[in-house]
């Protein structure tokens, strides 16, 4: 599935070994030898997998995995918990949250089927020399039941501006939660805040007649979100160049180009509104252009740069130079 709305889309596959207890009674022994196995199984393979124990990350480490979206909120985990990420970002396995094992993959231009295979087969990596759990009539054995059969959940980050700025996305949340097959929920690197519009769609639980129909089921939610979010863009937007949305686009745009300084969270509210007009067609710049900066502006990518910042607050400065630079030549 492909549209504008949808930003990117993972899957993720929970295994547990056989032979070990879930996490809430495994030794600390156990634990050890749960992420011991993932590298070792990894290590034969012939792409990069980088480990960070997460009892061992620095601030600036944390703050960077936040802001690709591979870590969210760090309170409640074990602390032996890791997470093996893949160099080039298109998959990443969380031990010990929850589940020994959590596969995560994202979906190359919305193939989420190819990512389901490609999880699968990870799986089969990690799983050679010690078997998952796995129950006849269950299915797969996880932490929790409602994960359970599967063992998959399928995701999709939408960018979803009109709705939440006519304030539609607490009713059509309750609305998706009636049948407590799906939750919808801010993207979680700022979900207390969420300036950029953006959601993300999953199921709440796995056990489906088979990962093809979880796949659909979940796909029919989040191509039903993108057709709403459509509708009201073209109907208040692109129709209309004398409304307070229209205004609120031209603003956001005035500021990107020229701003000197900007917060991260005041280049995600602009840049919500920015794509949002691009995508009516009232902006110029290029949809690829605008998608880009949320990966230039990142704290990791401005502090990497010759020149980078070396402090919070010359990093405001960088990320308004890379915006600037993207949009009008820096000027």
């Amino acid at each position: 599935m492909t549209t504008d709305v949808i930003i990117c889309s993972y899957v993720d596959l929970r295994r547990n070994y056989t032979d070990m207890p879930f996490l809430a009674t495994m030794l600390e022994v156990q634990k050890s030898e749960c992420v011991s196995r993932a590298v070792h199984a990894l290590d034969a393979m012939p792409e990069k997998w980088i480990l960070y124990s997460l009892k061992d990350l620095s601030a600036g480490q944390v703050k960077e995995l936040q802001s690709e979206g591979i870590l969210h909120s760090l309170q409640g985990l074990d602390p032996a918990s890791a997470v093996l990420v893949r160099e080039d970002r298109t998959a990443a396995i969380y031990l010990l949250y929850e589940d020994h094992l959590c596969i995560r993959v994202y979906a190359a231009e919305g193939d989420v089927s190819g990512a389901v295979l490609r999880a699968k087969a990870l799986a089969g990596i990690l799983s050679q020399e010690h078997a998952f759990a796995r129950d006849d009539r269950i299915g797969w054995l996880t932490a929790r039941p409602q994960f359970a059969g599967t063992g998959l959940q399928a995701g999709y980050c939408l960018h979803l501006p009109i709705l939440s700025m006519m304030q539609q996305i607490r009713p059509i949340t309750a609305d998706i939660m009636k049948e407590h097959r799906f939750e919808l929920q801010p993207w979680e690197p700022l979900a207390d805040k969420n300036p950029a519009c953006l959601y993300t769609l999953r199921n709440l639980f796995t056990a489906f007649d088979g990962s093809d129909v979880l796949i659909r089921a979940v796909g029919r939610v989040a191509q039903g979100l993108a057709n709403k979010e459509t509708m009201l863009r073209d109907r208040i937007l692109a129709k209309s160049a004398r409304s307070t949305y229209t205004d609120q686009v031209w603003r956001a745009y005035g500021v990107m180009r020229y701003a000197r300084r900007l917060t991260e969270l005041e280049f995600l509210a602009f840049w919500s509104k920015v794509r949002l007009g691009v995508l009516a067609g009232i902006l110029p710049p290029s949809l690829e252009t605008v998608d880009a900066l949320l990966i230039q502006t990142r704290c990791s990518r401005l502090m990497a740069l010759p020149d980078g910042p070396r402090d919070e607050h010359a990093l405001h400065f960088a990320r308004a130079d890379a915006v600037r630079s993207a949009l009008n030549g820096g000027n």
